[in-house]
């Protein structure tokens, strides 16, 4: 009789034991689960803020390379500084999409441009003007 008696109770006790398991398991869960959302989340966007500066100085350096490459159509050196800079960033184990890195390009391409050294701009070559100086005489002594 004690022997079932004190089954009884361990039983009660595991039982016990398992319900608290059975409650506090999702309880912590819920506590802890936005916590570790935010962490990843703060994780992802300075990993993503890293990968756009990285990119921006990429792309801050084959601009001025490619833009003055004459045998290369301007869409061309869009699209060669776009891979260029796609390959640098997956070198790096960075990966970012085509238009995001288009972006960065444009933005390099842009400042690249306010500094002067755009060369898309068309070339002004004053006309030649002709000047007599007085040593050579007029044509009216002819």
């Amino acid at each position: 009789m004690f022997k079932e008696i004190t089954d009884v109770f361990n039983w009660l006790n595991n039982a016990g034991v398992f319900a608290f398991l059975l409650v506090l398991i999702p309880a912590v869960y819920k506590l802890v689960k936005p916590l570790l959302t935010h962490k990843v989340q703060t994780e992802k966007n300075v990993q993503a803020q890293q990968a756009l500066e990285l990119g921006l100085k990429f792309a801050n350096v084959i601009v001025p390379e490619f833009a003055v490459l004459a045998a290369l159509s301007k869409s061309n050196r869009k699209k060669e500084s776009i891979r260029f800079v796609n390959s640098q960033l997956t070198a790096n184990g960075f990966d970012l999409d085509v238009q995001t890195i288009s972006g960065l390009v444009e933005k390099a391409y842009q400042a690249y441009k306010v500094s002067g050294g755009d060369n898309h701009a068309p070339v002004v070559t004053p006309a030649p003007t002709e000047v007599i100086t007085p040593e050579e005489g007029t044509d009216s002594n002819a």
